[in-house]
């Protein structure tokens, strides 16, 4: 199958959910502030005279799930419904009221609530007046209030109500993702009809096809002028267009127009090129409607002899996949946080992101647009049959429509979505039900956007599993690589991928995609680490597949990246695999026999097979008190084709690293303490090295924030990274000598969350006190509205204080 699709979204905010165009000229109220919330059910609460004045004031996103009780304790709870697939954290009922003051002028306008998502089973009222249900809490939807608001104080009440179990992994509960308030002229561009793309992107030229709806809710015919622009990042004009029509009171009209771009800048994984289409709405000369729109000039091919083709350059998927939640964060999709994993995920070498199990963040997305990551944009994780008692399967045979709408209007003009995933293991999959629902899901997303490819990830090889296969274009497979050749034979015009894949297989499936012009990658579960799903990979599942980590385990721990966002060893592995040159040679250390990192590793007795989702419990440092002598085994991953591993200054020894090796050289050798050093060579000369020293006692503490400037926007976030170090500057890791760590934010923000990554600590990650975990511990700080100063303070355990300084400026 042959794909050529290029889309974009709104340049002006990330949260404009099934809106991808935003207004200039008209008015969008971001509604991150003044929330008021109650957890627990309320009578009366939606009445617009309702009493709120005892609630506590939210910012939004908002996961009510995460924050600590009342008395400054943990959520957490052993016997709460979700158990171990929500990490031990509730669920429940809560409910929002927000006060909206309009005027005259805008309540007599186009007025829409937009919800980017809201987790789950939403009811939303408007001064007392019930307005709407939504019941998946993943997908953008608008609420119009044109005529039903009123000049004056407007209440917006909505009513949450998450079911436990209702995930297989942490969700978190409530406005998760940004809400806003559009409020639109009467003669406007219907904000979810504008599609753009390129069904020619060369070097020498891009056809840009552009599609949108204008609408007169007026109550007299209007002659509407619509103007269209094209803008490069530098804000240049590169294409215009102009056309006019005559539109009827309360008519629509569909502009489609063609604009050509010579000589285009490209968007592609390696030059994410972007461009803005400006289109401008004139009623008797005076703009009514302005939207911005950015896309990329690319084109997508797939098929069984060349794989996957951008821009005719072949591409494979270095993929990863995601859940949504921001661990110190809970569920709460601040933008920021969003973005920054997919930060993470580039600077490791990734290339693609597999948003699992449910439609991306606006804010994933653009980061993915500007950054140059792929993404495969899931719609679901059970259709009509539930994984757990009260998931998403109790609405989906009469919501899955909008719901799957919603994925792909959000979606389709970014031009990061490469194809639409309409489910993962589903339970069906393989049964007439599951076949006929996975050919109606197809052919609607196939409707909307008929230049992606669509998937959905398959686990299982039952006799009509090939029916399933049929509906894609791109046949995902769960853990089934070895399927690849057998299927190849019997349909050779298939293409597939690595839907998930373990970090243990991670040559066999890389292999794979290498070799197999029809395998076009490899998605690793998981790429980050995330909340639910306990101890997946550390004692993963029981051999009856119903037990995972017992209570205080509360993140799956098989992340190649950290939940705070440190790569672990298997991400530098990944590296040398894929042949980045990020980290060309890394060295690791097992974990000494008789020891253990963290407990429970073997907490269960399994039979092979059995899916391991663990990672090699091998780690970067050259502290082991009380190993003196004893023999420790070290692993060399290297991209150069020997490698030298030395000790002290003596060499242990010379091997090949290569594909015979799989790009890996082990040493055994007797602990001392010192300096120890791999070295790579290439052509027979030192290419690359990489060190471990033995820690003396913590010294010092480095204070690192990923930015020092911030918007005064309450939206904003600096990650700080807390790391402890000896006094030669040495990293911390071992567990012994880690410290309580206390954060104090002074000035214009506030601490939003902080954590350390380890799979069984559950502090509060409100409190602003939590142990270090190999060393290391990553604090949020928060924008407020005020531009101003903000300091940092951190106190350890014996330690010297450390403060650095931020600031805010206005936006």
């Amino acid at each position: 199958m042959a794909v050529i699709p290029t889309f974009a979204r709104n340049t002006l905010t990330a949260i404009t959910l099934l809106s991808i165009a935003l207004p200039l000229c008209a008015e969008q109220r971001k509604l991150s502030q003044d929330w008021l919330f109650h957890q627990g059910d309320v009578l009366g609460a939606s009445s617009m005279a309702y009493d709120d004045h005892t609630w506590r004031k939210v910012d939004v996103p908002h996961d009510w799930s995460i924050a600590a009780r009342s008395d400054g304790s943990a959520p957490y709870d052993p016997n709460t419904p979700g158990g171990q697939s929500s990490g031990y954290l509730p669920g429940g009922v809560g409910w929002y009221r927000r006060h909206i003051m309009l005027g005259a002028g805008d309540a007599a306008g186009i007025v829409r609530l937009e919800f980017e998502a809201v987790y789950m089973d939403a009811d939303i009222w408007l001064n007392g007046q019930h307005l709407a249900q939504h019941h998946y809490g993943y997908t953008a939807f608008n609420v119009d209030l044109t005529g039903k608001v009123h000049a004056g104080d407007n209440v917006v009440a909505i009513r949450v109500n998450h079911a436990d179990p209702s995930s297989r992994w942490y969700a978190g509960s409530g406005l998760i993702r940004p809400v806003s308030l559009d409020i639109l002229d009467r003669v406007h561009l219907d904000p979810d009809s504008i599609v753009v793309s390129t069904p020619v992107a060369t070097q020498s030229l891009a056809k840009v096809s552009t599609h949108a709806v204008v609408a007169n809710d007026s109550a007299q015919a209007r002659k509407v002028d619509v103007v269209s622009r094209i803008l490069s990042s530098s804000g240049a004009v590169v294409a215009q267009s102009h056309q006019d029509k005559s539109l009827a009171a309360g008519g629509k009209s569909a502009w489609d127009e063609t604009l050509a771009i010579t000589n285009p800048s490209l968007w592609s994984p390696d030059s994410p090129n972007l461009y803005t289409l400006v289109q401008d709405v004139y009623v008797d000369g005076a703009i009514t409607d302005e939207r911005r729109t950015r896309f990329g000039a690319r084109t997508i091919t797939v098929d069984a002899v060349h794989g996957l083709r951008i821009n005719g350059r072949q591409v494979l998927l270095r993929g990863g996949c995601i859940h949504h939640d921001n661990y110190m964060l809970g569920g709460a999709g601040w933008p920021d946080a969003d973005a920054r994993k997919v930060v993470l995920m580039k600077a490791a070498g990734y290339n693609a992101i597999r948003s699992a199990h449910n439609p991306a963040s606006q804010a994933t997305l653009d980061a993915a647009d500007e950054l140059g990551m792929l993404v495969i944009d899931e719609a679901f994780d059970m259709w009509n049959v539930s994984k757990t008692p009260m998931d998403y399967s109790r609405f989906f045979k009469q919501d899955w429509q909008q719901d799957l709408d919603s994925l792909v209007i959000s979606g389709r003009n970014h031009p990061s979505v490469l194809f639409w995933s309409i489910g993962n293991e589903i339970p069906e999959q393989g049964t007439p039900l599951g076949i006929e629902t996975g050919r109606k899901l197809a052919e609607r997303v196939r409707a909307l956007d008929p230049t992606r490819p669509v998937t959905e990830a398959v686990n299982v090889d039952t006799p009509h599993i090939a029916d399933q296969f049929a509906n894609l274009d791109v046949a995902g497979y769960n853990y089934n690589e070895p399927l690849f050749a057998r299927d190849h034979q019997a349909y050779p015009q298939r293409v597939m991928f690595t839907t998930e894949s373990t970090s243990k297989n991670a040559f066999s499936y890389w292999r794979a995609a290498e070799t197999m012009p029809w395998v076009i990658g490899d998605f690793v579960w998981t790429s980050v680490d995330y909340l639910g799903e306990t101890g997946i990979g550390w004692m993963g599942y029981s051999q009856d597949w119903q037990k995972l980590g017992p209570y205080p385990w509360h993140l799956a721990y098989c992340g190649e990246i950290d939940a705070t966002g440190r790569k672990r060893p298997a991400a530098y592995y990944r590296e040398v695999l894929w042949k980045t040159g990020i980290d060309p040679i890394s060295a690791f250390v097992m974990q000494p026999a008789g020891t253990e990192d963290l407990p429970d590793r073997h907490l269960f007795t399994l039979t092979q097979p059995h899916t391991d989702w663990s990672l090699d419990d091998v780690h970067p440092s050259w502290t082991w008190p009380g190993q003196e002598g004893k023999p420790l085994e070290v692993v060399v991953y290297s991209e150069f084709p020997e490698v030298e591993l030395f000790l002290n200054g003596k060499s242990v020894g010379r091997k090949t690293t290569d594909l015979d090796t799989q790009y890996k050289a082990t040493y055994t050798l007797p602990y001392r303490a010192g300096r120890l050093v791999a070295v790579g060579y290439q052509d027979g000369r030192a290419a690359g090295q990489w060190t471990l020293r033995t820690a003396g006692k913590p010294a010092a503490i480095d204070v690192t924030p990923d930015r020092t400037q911030l918007r005064a926007n309450a939206q904003d976030l600096a990650y700080v990274t807390i790391a402890l170090a000896d006094d030669n500057g040495t990293p911390i890791y071992n567990q012994g000598d880690d410290r309580q760590v206390r954060v104090r934010v002074l000035g214009a923000g506030e601490l939003a969350g902080m954590g350390n990554g380890k799979p069984n600590d559950v502090s509060s990650f409100q409190s602003g006190r939590w142990k270090t975990f190999h060393g290391r511990v990553v604090a949020v700080v928060r924008a407020g509205m005020q531009a101003g100063p903000i300091e940092v303070q951190v106190d350890a355990d014996g330690l010297p204080t450390r403060r650095i300084h931020l600031h805010t400026v206005s936006p």
